[in-house]
């Protein structure tokens, strides 16, 4: 026979419905204040519960009696088993039962609807039956608003955030939502003196309640709603930014934003060659080579797991730049936020204890704030960094990992006499653990900057130039052997160059003799040319 049940509610495919729509809308009417989605999402998830029960109820009246096995029954009544389909079965016959464990008791037999007659414990006291809900009997799934956040809550905010985005009548900040059309207007001269309180700050950050408190805004009963109208003002005006993580509603000025947080660095900005259109048809894994390149774009997949640390280890462009890629890998360490392309955080190093403004960049995928921490750290590139979570949200501790040694022997990046860049192996002083083939020894120089424009002209020989890098990487080697991770190291210290991108090149390029395990050799017949 088909099963009656009810329907199940599939959580994990969850959309709103108009009448949620509805629903949310005189919630937030109620509740007269902004709230989250996930406010939101348990206010529609305990509405849906609330209905389901309702329905669940009037299903069971019209099922009339529910089988127990502690009831009794009289011949030619009709009995509704929830434990089996909710099939319904008429006594016929009743019957004295015998189990010396068990104390009396009868049997009754029970004809179904499909022809089928069984026989069933009736006037039975002690029973697992007996306390088995009848609603969970009637919808087995049948779960509570915390077992359904438990099992289901990412998937059903997703969606929720999702559909509450696609509504005209909704505005959100920082997560939190509200009808537009009930929000306070805010007049333009109280926006001109919030832009004047962010410049007394300097570019630091400001909570909303300050910016208020310092204009002595009109005050309201609503205060959350006073918040909320004044956030909403500040959103549409191109001139503020709202930069706090999740959680946290922080305004600044855009353009008291640093340099590298308006603007990409120099030596982030990427500009593909025509080997990036077959960089695809490559087989490489970057991280597992210690090459974490934002441009890899499989270097941007989170794992399922969230780690309790993550190991940087830095290019030379993040370097200059002061920089670390957003890597999916370590993501989670990281603050996040819903809306903000630009948001704040501190670093805290493990060392001093000192905090650091940092700024996750997400259209850029890097996050910016090092610059000093590595020059007075006397980090270099290939050098490992350490990130591991704060102990708040808001914090990510970053640390030095210690080198085996204070000295070792590491590429060198020299200048000649005309301002052009070759590199030679020399003892130099370590200050943290590094990858031998992507180390290089650097000091900052203006004339890092005059190279890097030189090689990123449109112009630009990309063949000619690859080629006279990985002669100059082989100048101390007589086998003229390279490891495809010392030449990324090195052609990046010139322009931007993804893995993927350089292995395609190095494959494709006929002069290139591809060895074992990603080592490369030129082929001898290939004429000099112009060093680099």
């Amino acid at each position: 026979m088909e099963s009656r049940t009810i329907k199940k509610t599939d959580w994990k495919n969850f959309k709103l419905s108009p009448s949620d729509f509805d629903f949310i809308h005189n919630y937030l009417l109620e509740k007269e204040t902004p709230l989250s989605t996930r406010s939101i999402a348990e206010a529609v998830i305990s509405e849906r519960i609330r209905i389901l029960k309702s329905d669940l109820k009037k299903e069971l009246a019209r099922l009339g009696k529910i089988y127990r096995p502690s009831d009794t029954y009289e011949i030619g009544e009709t009995v509704t088993f929830t434990q089996n389909e909710n099939l319904t079965a008429a006594v016929v016959s009743i019957r004295e039962g015998h189990n010396p464990d068990i104390a009396d008791f009868t049997v009754t037999k029970f004809a179904f609807e499909n022809g089928d007659e069984k026989e069933f414990a009736t006037a039975l006291s002690d029973h697992a039956l007996n306390d088995v809900d009848p609603l969970s009997a009637l919808y087995p799934d049948f779960t509570d608003l915390s077992d359904t956040m438990n099992k289901f809550g990412k998937p059903i905010l997703k969606s929720i955030r999702r559909d509450l985005t696609e509504s005209e009548d909704l505005v959100c900040i920082s997560d939190y939502w509200f009808p537009s059309a009930l929000l306070a207007d805010v007049n333009l001269g109280f926006l001109n003196l919030a832009e004047a309180v962010m410049e007394m700050e300097n570019g630091v950050p400001v909570p909303t309640a300050k910016i208020l408190e310092m204009i002595e805004y009109p005050s309201d009963s609503n205060a959350a709603l006073t918040e909320f109208s004044f956030n909403f003002a500040l959103k549409n005006d191109e001139r503020f930014d709202e930069v706090g993580p999740l959680g946290k509603i922080l305004w600044t000025l855009n353009s008291l934003e640093p340099e590298d947080v308006r603007k990409v660095p120099l030596t982030l900005r990427y500009k593909p060659t025509g080997y990036a259109k077959i960089a695809d048809s490559v087989d490489l894994d970057p991280l597992d080579l210690s090459i974490h390149d934002e441009l890899d774009q499989n270097s941007l997949e989170q794992p399922y797991n969230a780690p309790d640390h993550f190991d940087f280890c830095l290019s030379y462009p993040h370097w200059k730049a002061g920089t670390l890629p957003l890597l999916g890998a370590a993501l989670e360490i990281f603050p996040t936020a819903m809306e903000a392309n630009h948001f704040i955080f501190d670093f805290v190093d493990e060392a001093s204890g000192e905090k650091i403004m940092g700024w996750i960049v997400r259209d850029g995928n890097y996050i910016a704030g090092l610059k000093s921490w590595f020059r007075s750290n006397k980090i270099i590139p290939g050098n490992f960094i350490r990130v591991r979570p704060g102990e708040c949200d808001s914090e990510v501790i970053l640390s030095k990992i210690p080198a085996r040694s204070s000295k070792d022997w590491i590429r060198t990046a020299l200048f000649d006499a005309k301002g052009r860049l070759s590199f030679e192996t020399r003892q130099q002083q370590i200050a943290a653990a590094f990858d031998e083939r992507l180390a290089i020894s650097v000091e900052n120089s203006p004339n890092l900057d005059l190279v890097w424009e030189n090689h990123n002209k449109p112009d630009l020989n990309f063949e000619r130039f690859l080629k006279s890098i990985f002669r100059e990487l082989t100048r101390e080697n007589p086998q003229g052997i390279v490891h495809f991770s010392e030449l990324y190291a090195g052609i990046n210290m010139f322009r931007r160059c993804a893995p993927k991108e350089l292995l395609a090149a190095l494959t494709n390029i006929k002069d290139f003799i591809s060895l074992s395990n990603l080592y490369f050799k030129m082929n001898q017949n290939e004429s000099d040319g112009e060093a680099a």
